[in-house]
């Protein structure tokens, strides 16, 4: 059953749609424990799926760009998920109780209300989540890409059963202005709208996908992010996307990612036939099937936090990374023998449809998971394979400002082989 039916009868049973959680032992026995916002809704915490083995944090800052290796121990014991509800919150326990931010499910989500509540508790708001104006998707087709950038190829590999494709996402300089600069808001922020984008992922049946998240980098200035082509408070989405791409071609990151996301916190448009200003009716692009294709592996969105104004939005333009055209279409031009979507044509209820509101139960049409497998096994084992963290000492030697010793870098590479050796 779909859980905005417990979310709305908890609202119904408390004041005016205040709750009051508290952190209590899990029924299901989950060693993390539980979160009770009333006495019939009851969330068991999970640790985040999209947080892999490390994760990067990178700025770009004077033309220089500087990447941290993160300590995630906080950030896993602080940012939860529930599989069930797919929600994704961030717990903080504070002297007058335990203060939770994120979303619920689908359509609702929850924050503190800064007012003193129950001894021990404090009161948070449940709130319906926004419901975006109609969206307009592209994909561009990518005639003029060489296949230089194409991944090395084993046709003999069988295609694993779960593909965690790795993603850097990146926030402009709007967005980090919103957080207040605040690293430890922007990286708690980005994880729970992946976690909600990753709950989407998690219907596809074959391949079973797991996103995973490996970097997050965010623009200071917009001197810092040369490559967005703005007009009017109004960024140029193709003109833009082809040169993020070629950013992220030129960039050395500690940690490559098989797609990179760009996040504005303003309007994305086009340019019309014969038009001289640009139109903003677009809210996302990407280029279908370029997942580990360097310098097209690449898609932006429109994103206003703190709200996850456009989770399906950015879940939609992954699918075109990944390998899905839009539901009706025919084939991906420049893959050869991509199956198309011309069998799906009742896009209304896809996440890949081409416009319009997106509702749930947000899931993918078989002929998008049909063009996610055949992208998967064309781009071969060197791109569905998760990558290990590089060379320690080159790891160290960029990781600038780094807390991370050399005791724990070994311990979350190999914990086994670090106990061994002790």
């Amino acid at each position: 059953m779909y859980s905005a039916s417990l979310i709305l009868f908890s609202v119904a049973t408390a004041h005016a749609g205040v709750v009051y959680p508290v952190l209590i032992e899990s029924r299901s026995g989950n060693s993390r424990g539980a979160v009770q916002l009333s006495k019939d809704y009851v969330i068991d915490l999970e640790e985040s799926s999209v947080l892999g083995d490390s994760l990067y944090f990178s700025e770009a800052r004077y033309g220089n760009v500087n990447h941290e290796l993160m300590d995630t121990t906080d950030i896993r014991n602080s940012v939860y998920e529930n599989s069930e509800h797919k929600a994704s919150f961030t717990i903080t326990e504070t002297n007058a109780g335990i203060e939770m931010e994120g979303y619920l499910n689908f359509t609702h989500g929850i924050k503190p209300l800064r007012i003193h509540g129950k001894s021990g508790r404090i009161p948070h708001k449940i709130f319906p989540l926004p419901t975006p104006e109609d969206s307009i998707h592209y994909e561009i087709p990518v005639e003029e890409r060489s296949d230089e950038s194409l991944p090395p190829k084993n046709d003999t590999a069988e295609p694993p059963s779960e593909w965690r494709p790795e993603m850097y996402v990146m926030i402009d300089s709007v967005i980090h202005k919103y957080f207040k600069e605040s690293k430890y808001l922007q990286t708690r922020y980005v994880i729970r709208l992946m976690n909600i984008v990753n709950a989407i992922f998690k219907t596809v049946h074959k391949p079973r996908i797991n996103l995973q998240l490996v970097g997050i980098f965010r623009f200071e200035t917009k001197e810092d992010e040369y490559f967005i082509v703005e007009e009017d408070n109004i960024v140029s989405s193709h003109e833009s996307l082809k040169a993020f791409g070629q950013f992220t071609k030129n960039t050395t990151f500690a940690r490559p990612a098989d797609f990179y996301l760009m996040l504005v916190g303003r309007n994305l448009g086009r340019r019309k036939k014969n038009a001289t200003k640009l139109t903003s009716d677009v809210n996302g692009v990407a280029y279908p099937g370029t997942v580990c294709v360097k310098g097209w592996n690449v898609g932006m969105s429109e994103e206003i936090p703190p709200l996850y104004y456009r989770f399906t939005t950015i879940a939609h333009e992954i699918g075109h990374l990944l390998g899905s055209t839009h539901d009706g279409n025919g084939p991906v031009r420049n893959i050869k023998n991509h199956p198309g979507a011309v069998d799906c044509k009742s896009p209304d209820i896809y996440v890949m449809k081409r416009a319009g509101h997106h509702k749930p139960p947000f899931t993918f049409s078989n002929c998008s998971e049909e063009g996610m497998q055949f992208v998967l096994k064309l781009r071969g084992e060197e791109c569905w394979k998760t990558k290990s963290n590089r060379d320690f000492f080159i790891v160290t030697k960029e990781v600038a400002g780094s807390r991370i010793t050399p005791e724990m870098l070994c311990r979350r590479i190999n914990p086994e082989q670090f106990s061994s050796a002790k």
